[in-house]
């Protein structure tokens, strides 16, 4: 049994949301697993989304408050992950939690507790990039660089399922010999669609660069 809190027919109820929340089963089979209505289980989604596993605890044993409610999720998340997830990323840590832990806590929001408990540090995780030098190509269009970016770019103007601000990724292109900007757009990733359409875009406007 996962080291939780949790006693065992919490655990199945917080499991049969957690794959509601998956989307691999319905609000209505939700309901026929757990007994309740299907408004009674999208209340109790809900607010696993909004406080964390704890929620369940919040439904079946009383109202703690939202306050005693976050911290008793932040302090069991930094726990197991201190003790069993240390050299994972906030964002695969938050889905072994949820998977092996039956505790879900939003990626942005553990990565968020981790830093304030020195767990985790984005500069310190990234390994040291070395580039060797070498001269720009002559002429506009012989060269061109491609990268993406993600970020949150948009702020709090592009919000994910769970309301937190959503990264997207910035694709551009800059000619080797001018150092300036050819082509850019955002996407939702760098996937082979989305880099495939860019470069038809960039073809259409400017021709097809040398290399």
């Amino acid at each position: 049994m996962p080291n939780t809190p949790f006693k065992e027919k919490e655990q199945q109820k917080l499991l049969i949301i957690a794959n509601l929340l998956k989307r691999k089963i319905t609000n209505s089979e939700a309901a026929k697993q757990l007994g309740l209505s299907i408004r009674q289980v999208q209340r109790l989604k809900n607010g696993i989304q909004k406080h964390g596993s704890l929620a369940l605890i919040h439904k079946l044993k009383g109202k703690p408050s939202n306050h005693q409610l976050n911290q008793a999720i932040k302090l069991q998340a930094i726990s197991l992950v201190k003790e069993k997830y240390s050299d994972f990323t906030p964002k695969f840590a938050s889905e072994k939690l949820a998977e092996v832990d039956s505790l879900i806590v939003h990626p942005q929001t553990l990565r968020r507790w981790l830093i304030k408990a020195g767990l985790w540090n984005s500069q310190k995780q990234k390994k040291p990039q070395y580039h060797a030098w070498r001269e720009r190509k002559d002429y506009f269009g012989e060269l061109e660089q491609f990268d993406g970016s993600y970020h949150l770019w948009f702020e709090k103007r592009l919000l994910d399922e769970y309301g937190n601000p959503k990264e997207v990724c910035l694709l551009a292109s800059i000619d080797d010999a001018t150092g300036k900007i050819t082509h850019a757009y955002f996407d939702f990733n760098e996937g082979v669609i989305p880099v495939f359409n860019f470069w038809m875009e960039y073809v259409k406007t400017l021709g097809k660069p040398l290399a």
